[in-house]
């Protein structure tokens, strides 16, 4: 093999080596530049992503397609090349093709020993759609525990599928990360504000929500200036990634189904889910129903919150409520991508926005809803070790007085409660 240049400064594109070995694909860093999604909207998770790169544990980082998973991993092969002087041994996989050599481990290994020119250098080994390797967690974990100076990064698109392909062979050697569509708080930042110094006076933040509610935060949708693009690319997505990809990686042989369903809970977003009901539209088993709305929610598309219930009153106690992770796809799913669609809808959609910032700040264990049988609810019950905070939503310009919810469940719980908040457009940057 004929090199032409300094093989420290290279990022290698090992899927083209195992399809021919006597293939080799070497980037420059101008080119590494441009297959970063530009412009790059700077990542919550990036400080920690970043610092988890120095540690000998194997870094996964999981999440939808079309995110930003493979943006945030070339903008950090750039950041290890430039903080090296250049000098970084970076390798790329991805997993969409694989060859019958990357699954023999020892093989792959001594590939990789060929192309490094420096094994007392740490390697970095990235790994795209890592959950296509049927092995994946053994064969990290083979190669982890050969101690190789090896650092390996994966990705995965559908979150439980890699988790479990990983959670046994990689116990106390991985660190992982959730990425998914832009945070409201990041698409401040993107915009040059941080949510702790923004005011009701500034239009941006309305400006920002109704953007938000209409198109979501799938980062390509969020920075094309175009709206007619921005359309098409969620069309694209909701088309490709929740019916097609979805069915595909969970045997789903009806992709009609699929997006029949995922549309009927579109539609009925913050609404109590029955199962029941959703089988009766479909025309499918309960079992069959049963797997999609698993799937969904696997592959975050779906959220499901659960009840707070302590027995005081007659309260729901078992039928969860339903969000979306991306409104956006959500509008696209039901063809709602224009204002006019979307009035009767917009109560729902900010409770969705709302559910998604309370995901984001506490995580999904930490959130439920309260409703009664006469119902009497809250929307949003967080919480926080021995305390709680409730949140009710109102898609308003105006504060809006205590619900009767509030002050039900306030009377009711009032040992537990740390504050009561009454979320509304002129104050949702502050939940």
């Amino acid at each position: 093999m004929c090199w032409n240049i300094d093989k420290t400064r290279y990022i290698v594109d090992i899927s083209a080596i195992l399809v021919d070995n006597t293939l080799m694909k070497i980037y420059s860093r101008q080119e590494i530049t441009k297959l970063a999604v530009q412009p790059y909207v700077k990542r919550t998770i990036e400080p920690e992503f970043v610092a988890s790169l120095n540690r000998p544990e194997v870094t996964i980082l999981y999440g939808p397609r079309q995110v930003g998973k493979s943006a945030l991993l070339f903008q950090n092969m750039l950041h290890l090349w430039d903080k090296n002087g250049g000098k970084a041994e970076i390798f790329y996989y991805n997993l969409d093709v694989i060859s019958s050599d990357f699954r023999d481990p020892d093989k792959f290994t001594q590939i990789l020993a060929s192309l490094r020119k420096n094994e007392a250098q740490l390697a970095y080994v990235f790994i795209d759609e890592a959950q296509r390797l049927e092995n994946i967690g053994l064969w990290v974990k083979y190669i982890h525990d050969q101690k190789l100076n090896i650092k390996l990064v994966l990705t995965g698109s559908a979150s439980l599928e890699i988790r479990e392909k990983v959670r046994e062979p990689l116990t106390g050697r991985k660190i992982e990360f959730l990425l998914l569509p832009l945070t409201l708080d990041e698409i401040f930042i993107y915009n040059g504000y941080a949510a702790a110094k923004i005011d009701s006076s500034l239009e941006i933040t309305e400006k920002i929500l109704e953007e938000y509610l209409m198109y979501g935060g799938y980062p390509g949708v969020f920075v094309e200036p175009d709206s007619m693009l921005k359309k098409k690319k969620l069309t694209e997505i909701a088309d490709s990634y929740v019916t097609r990809d979805v069915a595909n990686l969970f045997g789903i042989k009806n992709t009609d189904t699929v997006r029949l369903i995922a549309s009927f809970l579109g539609e009925n977003i913050g609404g109590l889910l029955s199962r029941e009901n959703v089988s009766k539209l479909a025309g499918v088993s309960k079992y069959e129903t049963e797997k999609i709305l698993g799937a969904l929610e696997k592959t975050f598309i779906i959220l499901k919150i659960l009840p707070f219930a302590k027995g005081g009153v007659r309260e729901l106690i078992h039928r969860p409520k339903v969000y979306f992770f991306d409104v956006g796809i959500r509008n696209a799913l039901l063809a709602k991508l224009e204002s006019y669609l979307l009035v009767a809808d917009r109560g729902k959609l900010f409770e969705n926005a709302i559910a998604l910032r309370l995901f984001s700040k506490f995580g999904l264990s930490s959130i439920r809803f309260w409703r009664t049988s006469n119902q009497t609810e809250v929307d949003f019950i967080v919480k926080k070790q021995e305390k709680i905070i409730a949140y009710e939503c109102k898609n308003t310009s105006s504060k809006s007085s205590i619900t009767k919810g509030l002050y039900n469940f306030q009377k009711l719980y009032s040992e537990l409660i740390e504050n009561v908040f009454m979320v509304t457009k002129e104050n949702y940057w502050k939940v």
